[in-house]
């Protein structure tokens, strides 16, 4: 019982004299720094697409944020498909990201049946991906602003598994 007193009061002791010691340490780990969503690899580099399409993926982002979409630009399944509070949910969950400080797009790719084109979109606490997904005929085929590809905040898709 002696020896459990020691080794407690010897820990402690060891613990005030590094804090004095380094006195920048013992003051971070009592407040430590707000938790932010930032990535640990590198940000990817931006890629030249059409002044368009990047404009009108800032216009959509912008618009779902406040609540304003217009969704006669979706592809008539996927509009038909999505419940009329649909954008309104979407609406309060990106507003509370706050505005974007920056976007810009990073990758591009073709499939047969839509255009893919990700935004990498920075917020005041986090960064997050916004993939538009368009067809041929230039309706919405896809929003998704996500954090990974299975962590996703807000998506509308539609998808004609036709085989």
């Amino acid at each position: 019982m002696v020896r459990r007193h020691f080794i407690s009061a010897f820990s402690s002791v060891t613990a005030l004299a590094a804090s004095a010691l380094r006195p920048v340490a013992a003051a971070e780990s009592q407040n430590p720094p707000t938790q932010t969503r930032m990535p640990l690899w590198p940000e990817p580099d931006p890629i030249v697409v059409d002044p368009a399409t990047a404009d009108r993926a800032r216009r959509v982002l912008d618009a779902v944020a406040r609540g304003t979409f217009d969704c006669s630009e979706l592809l008539p399944q996927l509009d038909a498909s999505a419940p009329p509070d649909f954008f309104v949910k979407g609406a309060a969950l990106v507003s509370a990201l706050g505005p974007p400080q920056l976007m810009y797009p990073y990758e591009k790719r073709i499939r047969a049946e839509q255009t893919l084109t990700y935004f990498l979109v920075r917020y005041p606490k986090e960064i997050l991906t916004w993939v538009v997904g368009v067809d041929a005929a230039n309706r919405i085929t896809l929003l998704s602003l996500q954090r990974s590809p299975s962590y996703r905040i807000f998506i509308v898709a539609w998808k004609d598994y036709g085989y």
